[in-house]
């Protein structure tokens, strides 16, 4: 299963994830693409961004999801890399999705 977490702008990638879901999920619900890596998942220091004004709402603090996929995640060694993939969507509309489906 895919690993998905929740970051604040220059916060370190560490604490429980969000949620687990299959990467066809991920692919399919959340737009995620082979092009989104960013990091090898042995990268232990992932920080994301700079730090910024929180917002005011409970996911306000929450700029970037990240999703970790390990070579078990997926079929196609060609197209996807063990790492973490960056999502496009912004917090608020993954956290929307998740509760959603």
């Amino acid at each position: 299963m895919a690993i998905i977490w929740f970051l604040k702008e220059g916060q370190i990638q560490v604490g429980p994830s969000a949620a687990e879901k299959s990467l066809d999920w991920c692919v399919r619900n959340l737009g995620l693409s082979a092009d989104d890596w960013i990091a090898n998942l042995e990268q232990s220091n992932l920080i994301m961004g700079q730090n910024s004004n929180p917002g005011l709402t409970p996911y306000g603090a929450f700029r970037q999801v990240i999703v970790g996929v390990d070579d078990d995640d997926h079929n196609d060694k060609n197209a996807w890399k063990r790492g973490y993939y960056l999502i496009k969507k912004d917090a608020m509309q993954v956290r929307k999705i998740l509760e959603e489906r």
